[in-house]
C-alpha cells in the first residue's frame, strides 16, 4: 500500500528532478547570441560601459552589467556572461518562491509552486538571453519575500532589507518601479500596527532613497555630473514613449484590442502557455478546478495573496499602458504572479494527492519544453545572424538598408555597408549617392515606408527569407531580404 509519506516522497523526487534538468540544460547550452538592439547594448557594455555610446541604453542596468562583468572570465563571449549571470541568479529563486507558498501550503505543495515557476518556459527561455528581464524576476521574488518577511517581524533591520532589495531591483530594470507599491504596503502596515510613526514613516523613506542612490549616484558621476544624466534621460524616456516605446499613447491599437493582446495573447499565450497546446490544456483544466467546488473551498485571508495581488495590480496596470505592447517579456512579472497565485489557491483547495499529479505532470512538461527551447535557442541562428551571412558572401556592390537590424550587424562587424533609415525621402536622396551598387532593404524597413503612404510593390524583388523562432524573437524572428529597383 502507497502511504501519504511515499506519496509525497514521489512528488518531491520528479519535481526535483525536472528542475535539476532544466538548470543542467541551460548551463550546457548558454545562449551565444545576441539577437537585437537591446541585446547589443548589454553586450557591449561589458567591453566599454558607456551610456551615451548606449553601451547599454539609459539607465544603465549597473547591477546586472556588474554580475556580467564578474563572470566574464568564465565564458567565450560578453552575451553569454550575461546570460550564465541569469541563469544562477535565476535560480535563486527556488527559495523565495518556496519561502512564500509554504506560508499558506504543505513543504511538498510549496516546493510544487516553487518547481512549476521556475520551469515555466517562455519565462526560461528569456531568462537564457543577454537581457536583464531574467535577473530582474530573480530581485523581484527576493523583494516579494522581503516584504513579507519584514512584514511579520518588528520594525528595525528587518524592514531594511526590502528597502535595499528594491533598489537592487531598480538597479538591474528600471520598469519594475510600480513594485514600489510594496513598499508602500509595508509601511502602512508598520505604521497601522504603531511599530512606527509618520517620522519612522519618513526616516524609511529616507533610507530607500539612499539605498536608490548606490546606484544612481554612480551613473551620475559616470556621466559626468548631474546635467549630462538629465540630459540622457530626458533623451531616451521621450523616445523611448513617443517614438519607438509601443506605450498606449503611441501605439495605433484601440483601448479593447489593446486589452485583447496584452491579455490573451501576451500573458496567457506567450507568457504561461508558452505558445504550446500541451500547457495551455493543463493550465485551463487547473483553471477550471480553481472555480468548482471543493472541500476546502474558502480561502482564509492570507498576507501572500493579498500582497501578491497588490504588485501583481500595480504592474499589470504599468504593462498596458506604459509598455511596449509588441514585447511579451514585458509581461513577464504578471504571468509569473498570476501562475503563482493560481497554482496556491488550486493546491490549497484540492490538497489531495490528485492535484499535486497535476501539478507534477505541469512540471515534467514545463521541464521538457524548455529544455528543447534552450537548447534550441543556444544551437539555432537567428534570423538576422543568417541576414549577415547570407550577405557576407555575396559577390556583388551593395548597401543594405535597415530599421534596427544594423545594431547586430555592427556588433558581428559585418564587411559590406548598411545603414539604418527611417523616413522614404531620407532613403530616397541616400540611395541616390549609390549608382552603380544594388540596393537591398529588409521588409522592416519596407513595411516603415508602406506605413508613412507609400506604394512600393513596383519597386522590390524579393531575394530571400530568413527564419527562426518566434518564442525567441517575437519582433525579428522573419526577415525578407528585398533589392529596390528605382
Amino acid at each position: 500500500m502507497i502511504t501519504d509519506k511515499m506519496k509525497r516522497a514521489l512528488l518531491l523526487g520528479l519535481s526535483s528532478l525536472a528542475v535539476l534538468a532544466v538548470l543542467a540544460i541551460q548551463l550546457a547550452n548558454l545562449n551565444p547570441y545576441a539577437a537585437s538592439w537591446d541585446q547589443v547594448d548589454f553586450s557591449l557594455a561589458l567591453e566599454r560601459f558607456d551610456l551615451r555610446a548606449m553601451q547599454p541604453h539609459f539607465p544603465g542596468y549597473p547591477y546586472f552589467i556588474l554580475g556580467g562583468m564578474l563572470i566574464k572570465p568564465l565564458v567565450d563571449t560578453p552575451q553569454q556572461a550575461l546570460v550564465l549571470f541569469n541563469v544562477l541568479v535565476y535560480s535563486s529563486t527556488l527559495l523565495p518562491v518556496y519561502f512564500l507558498a509554504r506560508r499558506m501550503l504543505s513543504e511538498t505543495n510549496a516546493f510544487l509552486v516553487a518547481a512549476a515557476i521556475y520551469t515555466a518556459s517562455y519565462p526560461l527561455l528569456v531568462v537564457n538571453q543577454p537581457m536583464s528581464e531574467g535577473a530582474a524576476l530573480a530581485a523581484f521574488w527576493w523583494y516579494f519575500w522581503s516584504i513579507l518577511a519584514a512584514e511579520s517581524r518588528p520594525a528595525g533591520r528587518w524592514t531594511l532589507l526590502p528597502l535595499f532589495l528594491f533598489s537592487v531591483l531598480l538597479g538591474i530594470r528600471l520598469s519594475y518601479i510600480p513594485m514600489g507599491i510594496g513598499l508602500v504596503y509595508l509601511l502602512y502596515r508598520k505604521w497601522a500596527k504603531r511599530e512606527i510613526d509618520l517620522l519612522g514613516i519618513l526616516k524609511y523613506v529616507v533610507i530607500a532613497g539612499l539605498f536608490q542612490l548606490i546606484w544612481v549616484g554612480g551613473l551620475v558621476l559616470s556621466e559626468g555630473g548631474l546635467g549630462n544624466f538629465l540630459e540622457l534621460a530626458l533623451g531616451f524616456t521621450g523616445g523611448h514613449f513617443q517614438e519607438w516605446g509601443g506605450s498606449s499613447v503611441s501605439n495605433e491599437l484601440s483601448f479593447f484590442s489593446r486589452i485583447k493582446l496584452f491579455l490573451f495573447t501576451n500573458i496567457f499565450w506567450w507568457g504561461i502557455f508558452s505558445r504550446t497546446t500541451v500547457l495551455m490544456v493543463i493550465y485551463i483544466v487547473i483553471g477550471i478546478l480553481i472555480f468548482l467546488p471543493a472541500k476546502n473551498s474558502k480561502i482564509s485571508k492570507n498576507n501572500v495573496l493579498f500582497t501578491g495581488s497588490f504588485l501583481l495590480g500595480a504592474y499589470g496596470l504599468w504593462a498596458l499602458f506604459a509598455q511596449n505592447i509588441e514585447k511579451p517579456r514585458h509581461i513577464l512579472p504578471v504571468a509569473l504572479m498570476l501562475t503563482f497565485l493560481g497554482l496556491m489557491v488550486f493546491l490549497k483547495k484540492r490538497a489531495q494527492f490528485s492535484a499535486g499529479t497535476l501539478v507534477i505532470a505541469l512540471i515534467i512538461a514545463q521541464a521538457i519544453f524548455s529544455t528543447h527551447l534552450v537548447k534550441e535557442q543556444a544551437a539555432e541562428e537567428p534570423a538576422v545572424y543568417q541576414l549577415a551571412s547570407f550577405l557576407k558572401v555575396q559577390p556583388q556592390d551593395f548597401v543594405l538598408y535597415t530599421w534596427e537590424e544594423t545594431r547586430v550587424l555592427q556588433y558581428l562587424e559585418m564587411p559590406f555597408p548598411h545603414k539604418r533609415v527611417y523616413t522614404y525621402d531620407v532613403f530616397l536622396l541616400d540611395q541616390s549617392m549609390y549608382n552603380g551598387k544594388t540596393i537591398f532593404m529588409t521588409d522592416s524597413v519596407a513595411e516603415g515606408f508602406r506605413s508613412q503612404g507609400m506604394e512600393l510593390y513596383g519597386n522590390l524583388e524579393k531575394i530571400e527569407t530568413f527564419k527562426s523562432n518566434e518564442l525567441m524573437d517575437p519582433v525579428y524572428h522573419e526577415i525578407i531580404l528585398y533589392k529596390w529597383t528605382p
